[in-house]
């Protein structure tokens, strides 16, 4: 099954990117690779199509998007579902905003509005469902276990009662209730281990060990439905700023520029300083860096951090690395008291150790003057902007003398 699954999942998400110029259906020249001149009129006519200023472009159409909650906390939507659908496939952008990443609500509703959202279908991928039949086999276990415990307890009870009466009233003995007590613990430990082990047989089989607490819900969707019966879609997909900027700016597949996309995101773009944009400029170099050396970017608030990074992207694997965003300018943290001292990275290594990740501080350092940056800045320069930095990287861990001796 799970080989299945992955040679699915290869299929789906073949492309890690939202353009696929190789299998473009606009005038590219054909690529002769043992010609190197072909290589420089190839790369020349797929500049021209990709950052050209005409409506020409490797998409058939731009993907539009919707900026709303204004400038001090924007949310960047994309409403339509073959876009959301396609951004996600294609690089794994975005997050469902009724889902816990992938947009699956709509999936999921039409499942339950056709009475087809039960444990025992045979074809639970939504995370969403995993995650709710492991909570229901957790609650399960914790059940037994408890009235395991409760057996115990009383068993000790009578145990200590009859302790004071060893004698001719027909108490047990001391070494009777021992042994009574050992072989209890051990047919419960042996009953742990059956009901674990029958979990994780359904989990094998795709089938839910409580259906019925599925089947029995009761949900009210009337009001999901429009006028024909149909199912509202109500989802959205979530881009962050700087996964919108790359799909502007780097990947021009927004219906937006990036000077416009600046002046709904930023406050007071046109006329805004140095400290205004200082942060999410850096936030962005680190975001572009690390994709366009082909790991798969993702939020990492989660985890206390400013970015996961995938080899491939969520159904694949777990992430490897959480990665915090840092400037090498000690002065900018002191003006605005963003210092962080020895406990703030104490907790966060926890955090991220404790999920068997890697702490990356990744350090942005400005290679030229402020004054020069807002020039370019103002001017709409941004790859001038973007490529005066660059990124130095030092792991962090935490030494725990228990675990990490020679």
């Amino acid at each position: 099954m799970a080989k299945h699954n992955s040679r699915l999942n290869n299929v789906r998400y073949k492309y890690p990117l939202p353009i696929h110029p190789v299998e473009t259906t606009l005038p590219l020249p054909e690529l002769l690779p043992h010609n190197p001149f072909s290589w420089i009129y190839w790369f020349y006519k797929y500049y021209r199509l990709v950052y050209s200023n005409n409506e020409d472009n490797l998409l058939e159409t731009k993907i539009t998007i919707d900026v709303i909650g204004g400038d001090s906390f924007p949310h960047i939507m994309v409403r339509d579902k073959n876009d959301m659908l396609y951004l996600w496939e294609n690089g794994f952008f975005g997050t469902g905003t009724l889902s816990r990443s992938e947009p699956t609500w709509y999936t999921r509703m039409n499942q339950i509005v056709n009475g087809d959202i039960t444990l025992n279908t045979g074809d639970i991928n939504e995370l969403e469902q995993i995650t709710r039949r492991r909570r229901l086999e957790r609650l399960e276990f914790k059940k037994l276990r408890e009235k395991l415990q409760m057996e115990l307890l009383e068993l000790k009870k009578q145990s200590a009662l009859s302790g004071s009466d060893i004698d001719s009233n027909g108490g047990l003995d001391e070494t009777e209730s021992l042994k009574r007590i050992n072989d209890l613990l051990l047919k419960q430990r042996e009953q742990l281990r059956d009901f674990k082990a029958l979990q994780e047989s359904y989990n094998k089989q795709n089938i839910g060990i409580h259906d019925n607490v599925m089947d029995n819900l009761k949900f009210d969707y009337e009001s999901l439905l429009d006028e024909n019966g149909d199912l509202l879609s109500l989802e959205s997909l979530e881009l962050m700023p700087v996964e919108a900027t790359f799909l502007s700016f780097a990947l021009p597949v927004l219906n937006i520029t990036p000077r416009e996309l600046f002046r709904k995101i930023l406050p007071n773009n046109d006329n805004s300083s140095y400290d205004t944009v200082h942060s999410f400029i850096i936030h962005y170099v680190a975001y572009h860096f690390y994709r366009s050396h082909g790991w798969c970017v993702r939020s990492g608030i989660k985890f206390g951090c400013d970015y996961l990074l995938y080899k491939r992207g969520p159904p694949f694997h777990h992430a490897e690395f959480c990665i915090n965003v840092m400037d090498n300018d000690p002065l900018y943290y002191r003006s605005n008291k963003n210092m962080h001292d020895y406990t703030w990275y104490s907790r966060i290594s926890r955090v991220i150790g404790g999920a068997k990740k890697t702490l990356i501080l990744s350090y942005v350092t400005r290679q030229t003057t402020k004054k020069q940056i807002m020039e370019w800045w103002i001017k709409g320069q941004y790859h001038k902007v973007f490529n005066s930095y660059e990124i130095s990287e030092i792991i962090y861990k935490r030494w725990v003398p228990g675990r990490n001796r020679d």
